[in-house]
């Protein structure tokens, strides 16, 4: 394993692995991608033992992943210090890939200061080509994309910096946001309960580089909750819901996904590919404040989408009309998965430095490719080879917007954990899911990224803040016991839907209990039953988890409905007295259980103790939220206090 020599500035030996693994694989499995971007590194000189050579000090290290567009495999393929992506480089991969089996067909980076200067290098333009073509064989494109992770959290930053005018006069602003957020302002059962002011709305630093609040907070929910509580907005609720569809479109994962339009794009993906128009015309007619020019990420979601609908042409073309894309591939979720593994490699030391970096680069590259089955023995001849480039000087690495890395649960490069799972993360699992828009899983990516830059997601997933945020269920509110109590609490009516009459915390209210009769089912199949079916004698409280659905959502029965109504009632009741009405004593579940089994003989004791379960973490959630409301105004006003004068 010695002569396993991985350099910087050097793709030999990563050739040498693609050809070992490309050998005899079909022309589908030959299609690739190229995804590139920078990490942060430790600015310090450092020695190198194994070259017997000092490093540093440098900034940034480039790392460059190739992974196929079509199969599961990926490899690293280059890294460097403090050397940007160029067009020399980035064609000189290419060729490299191309020697070694691969047909290179995209190029995907973010809009870091650095990469937009290759799109111009390369004069890809939003109004021109957004492809280059192959060095090896000129007949062939390849095809450059902006991440659209990446795109997603630039346009929820200009949203609540600047404010985004539609073409008809909607305003799509913080104000509009925040006025969407008071509909469950103060209440526990909630519409739209994975959005909260401070993580949503109050984002600054490194909370901006988080990409699942973006799609949360510009998501089906919460157009619909535009739609129904403040219809004159219908445009802003239109908006928002393209720009749910247009992320769905551009990040299909799965052919099997519930949603029609994440699952990839083909020559009959008739409606996604109206989606991508019509997102198309809405970005490039939307005015960002009070500019009149488009800003870069309305040029790369304008370039991304324009170079989806080629490559989809080319592939269909090139490998038959069944053919279709997985959209998600097509993104930089593996390196921000390698970077987050070079992190981690370093235990608490995530910010290495360049030997140490080099080192950990190397034995994760040394990993994946046991991990394919490949042979990493050198032989003789190949060991007598120059490698092809030497490393390329230093240079300055430009700004960039929003540029940084993150980390993201990936299967295909995490290593495989045993999770010991009890009791109390099961319902911690269930608390998550609680209000998915689909039985497969919400917004939230499949892969989440955690990191300076950010964290995607999508779907289940090693998300820091939503990790601290169930954790913080948990955490003892001893010293708290004297803040608040039933009798000082002040709230507001609920906002009502006007076409209805009912509430919002009805209507959350019945989602919960949608949930419990779905969790249940097994147990009690009568509480509830999937929204596709269910009939028109349903509570009017159901409505809105009917217009959230995709068909999945459990709706209860009015007879579960009515029954949940007084478990919550008797839960109130209590807990009334208690220090933020939730008792501290023990067997705080045990106790309300038994009470509720003798109130309601006729439903099983296991449909009980889960509403117990359920109702008990939400109002945790409710009290955490307020804890964290209070803890923000105290620092803000320490701040003002140390600061004025």
């Amino acid at each position: 394993m010695k002569n396993f020599v991985v350099k910087p500035g050097d793709a030999t030996c990563a050739t040498r692995m693609l050809t070992q693994l490309l050998d005899g694989k079909p022309d589908m499995d030959r299609a690739c991608i190229l995804m590139f971007d920078e990490m942060k590194v430790s600015g310090i000189v450092s020695y190198d033992n194994t070259a017997d050579q000092v490093m540093g000090p440098n900034a940034y290290m480039q790392q460059v992943i190739v992974r196929s567009l079509f199969g599961k495999w990926r490899l690293p393929l280059y890294y460097d210090f403090d050397a940007p992506m160029t067009k020399d480089l980035l064609e000189e991969l290419i060729i490299m890939v191309e020697a070694g089996g691969g047909n290179v067909v995209a190029a995907v980076s973010d809009l870091g200061g650095s990469n937009r200067g290759l799109w111009t290098e390369l004069e890809i333009d939003c109004d021109g080509a957004t492809h280059l073509p192959n060095p090896v064989d000129p007949s062939r494109k390849i095809w450059v994309f902006a991440d659209t992770p990446h795109l997603l959290k630039l346009l929820r930053n200009h949203v609540l910096d600047d404010g985004i005018t539609l073409p008809n006069g909607g305003l799509v602003d913080k104000e509009l946001l925040a006025q969407v957020l008071a509909i469950d302002e103060g209440r526990d059962y909630r519409i739209l309960p994975k959005l909260n002011v401070d993580t949503h709305l109050e984002v600054h630093g490194q909370a901006r580089q988080k990409v699942r609040p973006a799609a949360q907070l510009l998501s089906r929910s919460t157009a619909k909750a535009i739609e129904r509580f403040i219809p004159q907005e219908k445009e802003a609720a239109d908006f928002i819901r393209l720009c749910n569809d247009g992320f769905d479109v551009l990040n299909g994962q799965s052919p099997c996904d519930s949603n029609r339009l994440r699952r990839g794009l083909g020559s009959a993906s008739v409606e996604a590919f109206q989606v991508l128009t019509d997102l198309e015309t809405a970005i490039r007619n939307m005015t960002v404040g009070q500019r009149s020019s488009l800003m870069p990420f309305q040029k790369g979601f304008l370039v991304t989408i324009r170079s989806m609908r080629g490559l989809v042409a080319d592939m269909v073309d090139r490998l038959g009309p069944s053919t279709y894309v997985l959209t998600g591939r097509v993104n930089q979720d593996a390196v921000e998965s390698f970077f987050g593994m070079v992190r981690g490699k370093g235990g608490a030391n995530f910010n290495p430095s360049p030997s140490e970096a080099k080192s950990r680069v190397r034995n994760l590259m040394l990993m994946h490719v046991m991990k394919l089955g490949l042979n990493p023995k050198v032989s003789r001849q190949a060991r007598g080879l120059k490698a092809s480039r030497q490393t390329r000087p230093a240079a300055a690495v430009g700004d960039e917007e929003g540029s940084g890395d993150g980390a993201i649960d990936d299967t295909d490069f995490a290593e495989e954990r045993s999770v010991e799972e009890d009791q109390v993360s099961a319902d911690l699992s269930d608390m998550q899911s609680l209000f998915v828009e689909d039985n497969q899983g919400s917004k939230s990516r499949s892969e989440a990224r955690s990191s300076e830059r950010g964290e995607r997601s999508t779907g289940g997933d090693d998300d820091s803040a939503d990790l601290s945020d169930m954790q913080s269920l948990f955490v003892e509110v001893k010293h708290h016991y004297k803040s608040r109590s039933a009798s000082n609490r002040v709230t507001t009516p609920s906002r009502v839907d006007p076409q209805t009459g009912v509430s919002a915390e009805m209507y959350g209210m019945a989602h919960a209990a949608g949930y419990v009769a779905a969790k249940c089912r097994k147990v009690d199949p009568n509480l509830g039953v999937p929204s596709a079916f269910a009939e028109e004698e349903v509570p009017v409280e159901t409505m809105w988890t009917r217009l959230i659905s995709r068909g999945g959502l459990n709706v209860p029965t009015a007879r579960w409905m009515s029954a949940f109504r007084q478990m919550e009632a008797t839960f109130c009741r209590h807990h009334h007295m208690e220090p933020d009405r939730l008792s501290r004593r023990p067997g705080v579940i045990g106790s309300l259980t038994r009470l509720l089994c003798a109130e309601q003989p006729d439903f099983d004791p296991r449909v009980i103790r889960r509403f117990v379960r359920l109702r008990t973490f939400i109002r945790m959630a409710c009290i955490n939220r307020e804890l964290r409301r209070e803890a923000m105004e105290k620092r803000e006003a320490r701040k003002k206090k140390q600061f004025s004068g």
